[in-house]
């Protein structure tokens, strides 16, 4: 499975507008490689444009902290059978790769409304 996170200079797992980084988690062989965000460089559709690149990377599932999608990225994702990792809030990049292997996190596939930011 490939994880797709957004990743602050602190190495924080962030929702998409905030991070630098658009990291792509390798679960089996747990290795990653990182991408600029390219939701810096769009005027509009910046949450659809990072979900649409990291399905194109083969991405099955999304890190979710509050405000990761808007109400439109959110429906895209749920039409493409994303899994979501619900992030109370940001942790840093090393805890979610620990609680990865261990275990504790769990995926589904959908989010609590009020963790989505209107379109």
């Amino acid at each position: 499975m490939i994880i797709a996170l957004v990743i602050d200079e602190q190495e924080n797992v962030v929702s998409i507008m905030e991070g630098a980084i658009i990291r792509l988690y390798d679960t089996d062989s747990q290795t990653y490689e990182d991408y600029p965000n390219i939701a810096k460089q769009q005027q509009e559709g910046r949450r659809s444009a990072v979900l649409r690149f990291a399905k194109e990377k083969g991405a099955d599932a999304f890190a979710a902290p509050p405000n990761t999608f808007c109400e439109r990225s959110y429906a895209q994702a749920v039409e493409q059978h994303v899994q979501f990792y619900l992030l109370g809030h940001p942790i840093s990049f090393r805890e979610f790769e620990k609680r990865w292997q261990n275990g504790s996190l769990s995926s589904s596939d959908r989010l609590p409304a009020e963790t989505i930011v209107p379109s």
